[in-house]
């Protein structure tokens, strides 16, 4: 984005007094804190100058990052807690929060805790406010938060004569078919039209996780869930199969490419071949990159029949807990440096590494008026995390190969979730006998 380009210039060339901004809230005695980040791409740096920012704020406070691989930090996070050597303060994924939760691995934040550091949730996007919130304890704090989206060639969309982005299912699939037109000519669903020989097509569908992630939404959109009530895996009931199947139907009916793979999708977008490339927001920089490249970004449109939703993933800072007699000077200091990095200043400057706002009051800043990419904001109070139980990677995986089959034709949407749900539910039989253990 433009916008990541000024920030992120702004923000090296004046170092850490660009951020110091808030006045010091933590009134304790000296202490040093530990952050183990998971955020080791472009935006390390920018985290880095964040803390920097931190502790020039307060001087009572230094907090000393160590950056690590997502993965490795929840692996070996229960280990530190086991032996006593837990950091202060950690950051984990969506993925892989509620799995730490169930190994005992975080302390909640009390209320007592939050009102004491400032930290008002309610500042917060509703979505990726509550995703952290278990059996009514909140175990995390907010620190990134990207969505999926549909990004669409608003120069394609006119010459089919589609004025406007479409939000429900019927301008959806009217706009799908408007756009597609075979190499003679024809356009879906005229007579002699060639399936088999697109030269535009309505919407891209793809075979990974992140093709998944629009079924995902679209069962979400229908009221359903991917487990049940007992958080066994359930994402073949009929809102499931009526979700899965309204977008496999959109191969059948010749608007969306079969057998298609990501990459292919995003090349053929980005050559003006195809009008909607739903996807995730981590694309809108290629795309802006892109001279000439008259796109627009949209939520995802009302497939379902329930609600408005979208698939979002999230980041958030969390305690680790600690051995007895842990200095609650610490605990203090560590739910200020939250409070701190979650003021609007602070994650201004971390949206510009390709996060979404995670504030509204960040989202209406003026610096994203011109920006594609804000025409989301607005939607963002109805994106929804895969998650809320501890077996996330086991459901997440079973789906993904079962929307991968429906979507191939290698079966039909029934079988595929019913398999995909039979073998996420072993793995989960697997999980739950390991944490009795």
């Amino acid at each position: 984005m433009k916008i990541r380009l000024a920030l992120t210039a702004a923000l090296f060339a004046l170092g850490s007094s660009a951020l110091n901004t808030a006045q010091a809230a933590y009134s304790g005695p000296k202490v040093e804190l530990t952050f183990l980040s998971g955020f080791t791409g472009p935006d390390r740096p920018v985290m880095e100058d964040l803390v920097k920012g931190f502790n020039a704020a307060n001087p009572n406070v230094t907090v000393r990052i160590t950056a690590q691989e997502w993965g490795p930090i929840n692996t070996q996070l229960p280990t530190l807690v086991a032996s006593g050597r837990a950091p202060d303060i950690a950051s984990t994924t969506e993925n892989d929060l509620f799995n730490l939760i169930q190994r005992g691995a975080l302390s909640s934040v009390s209320s007592a805790g939050l009102k004491t550091a400032g930290l008002d949730r309610s500042r917060f996007f509703k979505g990726v406010a509550a995703t952290p919130v278990y059996k009514g304890q909140v175990y995390g704090i907010p620190a990134g938060f990207v969505s999926y989206a549909v990004f669409y060639n608003k120069d394609l969309l006119k010459k089919a004569g589609v004025s406007k982005f479409p939000t429900t299912k019927a301008e959806f699939l009217a706009a799908a078919r408007a756009c597609t037109v075979d190499k003679g000519g024809k356009k879906a669903g005229e007579a002699g039209f060639d399936a088999g020989n697109l030269d535009t097509w309505g919407v891209s569908l793809y075979n990974n996780w992140v093709g998944a992630r629009a079924a995902f939404s679209v069962i979400v959109q229908n009221g359903g869930n991917l487990v049940d009530s007992k958080q066994n895996a359930s994402f073949n009931t009929p809102q499931a199969v009526e979700a899965v199947q309204t977008l496999v139907d959109l191969v059948k009916d010749g608007v969306a490419r079969p057998n298609s793979t990501e990459q292919g999708e995003l090349a053929a977008f980005k050559q003006g071949k195809v009008c909607m490339f739903p996807s995730g927001v981590w694309y809108n920089d290629q795309f802006e990159k892109q001279e000439g490249f008259n796109f627009g970004v949209g939520f995802m449109p009302k497939i379902g029949s329930k609600k408005d939703a979208a698939w979002g993933g999230s980041q958030f800072f969390i305690l680790p807990v600690q051995k007895a007699g842990y200095d609650a000077n610490k605990r203090a200091a560590a739910l200020e440096f939250m409070n701190y990095m979650t003021q609007p200043a602070q994650n201004l400057v971390w949206s510009s590494t390709g996060q979404l706002p995670l504030l509204p009051t960040v989202a209406s800043d003026k610096k994203y008026t011109s920006q594609p990419i804000s025409e989301l904001f607005a939607r963002l109070d109805d994106v929804y995390a895969m998650t809320g139980f501890p077996w996330t990677g086991q459901i997440a995986s079973a789906f993904d190969g079962a929307w991968e089959a429906a979507y191939l034709g290698k079966k039909t949407v029934k079988v595929a979730l019913d398999d995909g749900v039979s073998q996420a539910n072993k793995q989960i039989a697997q999980v739950r006998a390991s944490y009795t253990k």
